[in-house]
């Protein structure tokens, strides 16, 4: 049966025959054995930017609290192989955390444990009930049986968009670009000449060190290169696979001479030619490079919001120095609505654990999924990270604020270590920071505090509003026609046969490589050589039949976005 005929729509858990969550079977939630040795978990998890024993102060509470360690296998860091030969060994993981693809793979080849006798026990995970049922009934052959709980869940909605701030889109140091005269924008040109200007007044950071306008890293890149198929996003579309797929529902190759993946690696390539790129780019890692550039002030050009946590504070934003959104007057983002129903990603059991085991790992997903768990991943540690106000509010400490940025000490009785060392390695979470902790009554992600946004308001935010006419980022583009949320619905998609999988890994390979190349390339001539060379040699590897594919495979994705819009109206 091919998946693309099963689609997990808005309301399919509500019309959809319901899931049997039996209770009875395991050991009920709260409890561990604190007096036998320390049961280490591993967890094969495709989200992980680290691999090994989780380290620190979430090291500490989880053996505290369960009496396990969590050992992480990234094939992020390992490779597609890891997946292969953990598959074909017959265990990937006691935790998995898959694709959805991979994950009905694997519900088929018997590594995952089906948890519908005992799921029913634990009290936080059924809060997201309709959500686990609507992922479950997407799975054929399933029946009623529970496989997997979707990441990054929310209690909101699958078409809002709960965020002051777009998840990508170009940020700039504002000290830096009011220095410029902080002109408009119009298009990509006018930004690099933003950053040539900022990189010529400050070639290197407050403490001597070389800084660039742009860093780029290859560590996570698939079948094309991250860094583009992130920036794409600024003009409307994402890469899926071999397509680009646009806000509105089109959908075109990625190869398309006109498409937003070429212009942004002419983006990138016209940033080097200009001197703007870091040289050691092909051969930086997220962990170990670009975190300390960013912490020191050595990369001018932003894409995600998140990485403001690796240097913006409130002490520097009211003395202008933050980085901020510094939008071209051309860009229309492409911005996924709140995952309600999940990211795209599953935590699973892996078929073979024991029950003790089990039990144990359900306890574990429980209390992630619980208001006390999802403080400590998304808030950090109480009194130490944030402190709560009269109102039962929460407010950021000083740490909470720098531990992005500074890495603080964190107290002995808490672990130890380094307060950014010590956050979950995981990287994946059963409920985003857009679901609302029903102790505060406000969303996990700290912006949304009254207290934070009390905070927020600095010289440097002043200063943006009065330039943009709006009080955040999201505001600004809604004003301004510069958005296309994109309903985020959950679907499990047809899986790669053996020959699609063989040929995307081929034509993935050229991609990569070759977008790499067209960066570096130092003449418009040889970089049009470059792809129309790497158009030639990827019709060699079935290029075409791996397109239509997508195209198929794909259109599961834009017919449920847009009965998601309809269902909404």
């Amino acid at each position: 049966m091919k998946l693309s005929k099963r689609v997990l729509l808005i309301g399919m858990a509500l019309c959809a025959a319901p899931l049997v969550f039996a209770g009875g079977g395991g050991q009920q939630p709260g409890g561990t054995a604190a007096s036998a040795a320390v049961m280490r978990i591993d967890i094969f998890d495709q989200a992980a930017n680290f691999q090994g024993i989780q380290p620190g102060w979430f090291g500490k509470i989880i053996k505290d609290k369960f009496n396990i360690e969590i050992n992480i296998l990234a094939p992020q860091i390992s490779g597609r192989s890891l997946y292969q030969s953990r598959a074909a060994a017959g265990s990937l993981g006691d935790i998995t955390i898959l694709d959805n693809a991979d994950f009905v793979d694997c519900i088929k080849s018997g590594l995952l444990m089906d948890i519908s006798g005992i799921i029913g026990n634990y009290k936080n995970l059924m809060d997201y009930r309709a959500q686990i049922t609507a992922l479950n009934t997407g799975v054929p052959g399933a029946g009623n049986k529970i496989y997997g709980i979707p990441t990054e869940m929310t209690n909101t909605s699958p078409t809002a968009f709960t965020s002051l701030e777009l998840f990508n889109s170009p940020w700039l140091p504002w000290d830096y670009y009011t220095e410029t005269g902080a002109p408009p924008l119009k298009n990509l040109n006018d930004l690099l000449d933003a950053l040539e200007k900022i990189q010529k007044a400050h070639p290197v950071n407050a403490a001597g060190d070389k800084a660039y306008a742009i860093t780029l890293w290859p560590d996570w890149d698939g079948t094309s290169m991250e860094n583009i198929n992130q920036t794409v996003k600024w003009y409307g579309a994402e890469v899926q696979g071999s397509i680009l797929l646009s806000a509105d529902g089109t959908m075109k190759p990625l190869t398309d001479d006109n498409g937003e993946y070429l212009k942004l690696v002419k983006f990138f390539n016209a940033a080097n030619r200009r001197g703007l790129v870091n040289p050691d780019s092909g051969t930086n890692q997220w962990e170990q490079s670009m975190v300390p550039q960013m912490q020191n002030k050595q990369v001018y050009l932003w894409w995600y919001n998140w990485q403001k946590g690796f240097w913006n504070n409130p002490e520097r934003g009211n003395r202008r120095e933050n980085f901020t959104l510094v939008p071209a007057e051309d860009m229309y983002f492409y911005q996924l609505g709140d995952s309600f129903f999940g990211s795209g990603r599953v935590w699973s059991v892996g078929s073979k654990v024991s029950p003790e085991k089990r039990d144990r790992i359900m306890q574990f997903l429980d209390w992630m999924a619980s208001p006390e768990g999802l403080d400590l991943i998304h808030c950090g540690i109480k009194d130490f990270a944030y402190t709560v106000q009269p109102d039962g509010s929460y407010v950021r400490t000083k740490a909470g604020e720098d531990t992005f940025s500074l890495n603080p000490p964190v107290p002995a009785e808490y672990g130890g270590g380094g307060a950014n060392d010590g956050l979950s390695k995981i990287n994946q979470w059963i409920a985003a920071t857009a679901a609302t902790n029903p102790l505060t009554k406000y969303p996990y992600d700290w912006q949304f505090w009254p207290g934070e946004l009390e905070k927020a308001k600095t010289v440097q935010a002043r200063e943006w509003e009065a330039k943009y006419g709006a009080p955040d980022m999201v505001a600004y583009v809604k004003k301004n026609s510069m958005i296309g949320i994109v309903p985020n619905v959950n679907v499990l998609l047809e899986a790669d046969t053996t020959d699609i999988q063989l040929i995307r890994d081929q034509c993935g390979k050229i991609v990569t490589d070759t977008s790499w190349k067209m960066i570096f390339a130092k003449t418009d001539a040889e970089l049009s050589k470059l792809w129309s060379d790497m158009k030639t040699q990827l019709a060699g590897f079935g290029w075409e039949q791996l397109l239509r594919f997508d195209m198929k495979k794909y259109q599961v994705t834009v017919d449920a976005r847009a009965q998601a819009r309809r269902g909404a109206r």
